[in-house]
């Protein structure tokens, strides 16, 4: 498959993910076959498919990444970049599409010129800074290696939510993109990622975290990872159990987990993807019908989905619907 596929399927399978589950985030399953019955809604809604914040942040996490490219996406030309992007979208006129709250408030600090390391929320691992981590996996496609782009996920988290699950679970988004992108198969996709954070569970970047580890009760940054990594190892153990059993009746989130926080976002996220690895349009509706946060969810999963199958298996016409295609189109051509 050619990278150009697969960078637009996975930009564009994240957006229509998000506009797709817009609608049935905070519903039950029964409230949703009962507004869309019998099954719940058969696509996308709307002309444009309307995005949430999930997709504005990731195309302000896009933008910062093509600005910091020039300097190595260093962590003084990232921390200037993402920080820049960041508050453009807290002031954006249509960020009015319930943005999470640590985001909003993180992203305010930022905008009065606090450091980062006091700007953020320590204890937050909502899932709102590994919804936006997507552009910072496909970089695989500008040659960074693993390391790279675990570090600058784990950053591009850091500004905003600082927990160290928070983090772990940008990273394993961020490599799960990098791993599909490199044609990974989905049958080896999560041995590959249980060895990988079993292996990341000592590994603290330094030089884009500072010192952001050292607080109460951690006595090192070894512990303050291991943490994170083991609560993405939890997930990624019920996932297994999930693909193994292979019902795709069951609610996801009754698995992997309702996806407010980080690792359960991805995780369930993975489940949807695996259950239909070769069908976007499928493993998008597994998503969206979920009990829990559904357009984050579904997002997550419509960048694996896109990863994987390329745009050309993502229904045509739900590409030319949806919010910010031109935007899209762009961040697409400049990582080519």
């Amino acid at each position: 498959m050619q990278k150009s596929s697969s960078i637009r399927g996975s930009l564009f399978g994240m957006a229509i993910g998000d506009g797709y589950g817009y609608p049935t985030e905070f519903l039950t399953i029964e409230e949703i076959t009962a507004r869309w019955p019998p099954n719940g809604p058969k696509e996308p809604e709307g002309n444009p498919i309307l995005v949430t914040d999930d997709t504005q942040m990731a195309i302000a996490v896009a933008k910062a990444l093509i600005e910091a490219e020039e300097e190595a996406y260093s962590p003084e030309s990232l921390e200037k970049s993402l920080t820049k992007f960041y508050v453009e979208w807290l002031n954006d006129p249509l960020n009015n599409r319930a943005p999470g709250m640590t985001c909003i408030r993180s992203c305010e600090r930022l905008e009065k010129g606090i450091h980062w390391q006091k700007a953020t929320d320590l204890n937050s691992k909502g899932c709102g800074a590994n919804m936006r981590v997507i552009p910072v996996g496909l970089l695989a496609a500008k040659g960074l290696s693993e390391k790279e782009v675990g570090a600058i996920a784990q950053f591009q988290s850091a500004l905003t939510h600082a927990h160290p699950t928070a983090l772990a679970a940008s990273e394993i988004t961020a490599i799960t993109v990098y791993k599909l992108f490199y044609g990974v198969s989905h049958s080896q996709l999560l041995e590959e990622l249980l060895v990988y954070a079993e292996r990341q569970k000592t590994v603290y970047h330094k030089s884009y975290l500072k010192e952001i580890w050292d607080r109460p009760p951690f006595r090192n940054p070894k512990e303050f990872m291991t943490l994170g990594w083991e609560q993405i190892i939890a997930v990624l153990l019920n996932v297994k159990l999930g693909v193994e059993k292979n019902d795709v009746t069951v609610d996801p989130c009754l698995i992997s987990g309702e996806g407010w926080v980080a690792e359960e976002a991805f995780a369930t996220a993975l489940l949807c993807f695996l259950l239909y690895p070769t069908d976007p349009a499928k493993a998008l509706k597994r998503a969206v019908v979920t009990s829990g946060d559904s357009d984050s969810i579904a997002c997550l999963t419509g960048a694996f989905s896109g990863a994987y199958c390329g745009i050309k298996a993502i229904p045509k016409e739900w590409v030319q619907r949806v919010e910010y295609k031109e935007e899209l189109e762009q961040i697409a051509d400049l990582y080519i």
